[in-house]
């Protein structure tokens, strides 16, 4: 997609869900466009339905932009088997809106309109002049103005709306993509970091109830990274043929001290292997460091002498 307003302008967008406390994100959906099967409803409430499936019955509140919130989606969630409220803003060409809440006129800044239509209440809010905000919510029933002038239903919006800007926003910050011009890549990617995020929260949560500190971010990246990749990299030290520069990297990694290593000396003087038959004449340039004999790949494992060891 192609979003002139955005600071990266080209990309695949990811419809998500997170929650507004935690950050946690529960399901995601990619932007299709027309080639969406939406079942011949519209592609704003087709994502809405898909994407709440994991709280459908919850009577939790899903706060929402522009974008998806209409008239019609409110009834729709306020039913079996959803039972959702939602909060969210307007555009001012929804035909539901009655024109009484869009005037201007004869209204003064920090001033409010309220529209009640059964479990739904509709707010007109002029934070300064010229200027209208609309916004739909089945969570408030009442006409409520906090102290500093703007209705409850604004400013429960603004509490909850930045779930899934803050989680865009992580996965920026610390991202474990690279350059790529395959799509399939970017997607890769994605699920990596959507992955590192979702189980640093549960990292975190978990520590906080037994009262103790969790790493930051960055060092649990790192630690997960290594966790992910010590099974293989206990794997490849069992490769006989494994080249000995690769080997030391990842003892190091895994703070594997090595004794008896076997290195190559500076003449690299080829020599047959002193432990296997006579007959098969095997030419080696590797030496054991502990009896100083060559040794093949046959009986060299983990860099250390296999026969010598057995001694």
């Amino acid at each position: 997609m192609y979003i002139p307003s955005k600071p990266c302008k080209y990309g695949i967008k990811i419809i998500m869900v997170c929650d507004s406390s935690s950050k946690y994100m529960l399901d995601a959906s990619p932007y299709l466009g027309k080639s969406t099967k939406t079942n011949g409803l519209p592609l704003a409430t087709y994502f809405v339905q898909e994407l709440t499936k994991s709280v459908h019955g919850s009577n939790r509140n899903i706060t929402m932009d522009n974008w998806f919130t209409s008239v019609s989606l409110a009834d729709c969630l306020l039913k079996d088997p959803y039972k959702l409220t939602i909060i969210g803003t307007l555009r001012k060409n929804k035909t539901e809106i009655p024109k009484e809440m869009l005037d201007i006129t004869d209204r003064y800044p920090n001033t409010s309109m309220f529209c009640h239509d059964q479990m739904k209440t509709m707010v007109s809010y002029m934070p300064k002049r010229k200027k209208i905000v609309l916004l739909l919510s089945t969570l408030h029933e009442g006409v409520e103005i906090s102290s500093i002038g703007k209705p409850a239903i604004i400013m429960n919006y603004n509490e909850t709306k930045g779930g899934v800007d803050t989680f865009d926003q992580m996965c920026s910050n610390m991202n474990s993509g690279r350059k790529t011009r395959r799509w399939p890549m970017v997607i890769f990617y994605d699920m990596i970091n959507i992955a590192c995020i979702n189980s640093y929260i549960i990292y975190c949560s978990n520590l906080v109830k037994l009262n103790k500190k969790p790493l930051s971010r960055y060092q649990y990246m790192i630690e997960l990274s290594r966790c992910l990749a010590e099974t293989w990299l206990k794997e490849r030290l069992n490769i006989k043929t494994l080249r000995s520069n690769i080997r030391q990297d990842i003892n190091d990694i895994l703070n594997i001290s090595v004794e008896n290593e076997t290195t190559e000396y500076q003449n690299k003087k080829r020599k047959i292997c002193f432990y296997c038959p006579s007959n098969k004449r095997r030419m080696t340039t590797t030496y054991c460091n502990q009896c100083k004999e060559a040794i093949c790949g046959e009986h060299r494992g983990n860099n250390i002498c296999i026969a010598c060891s057995r001694v």
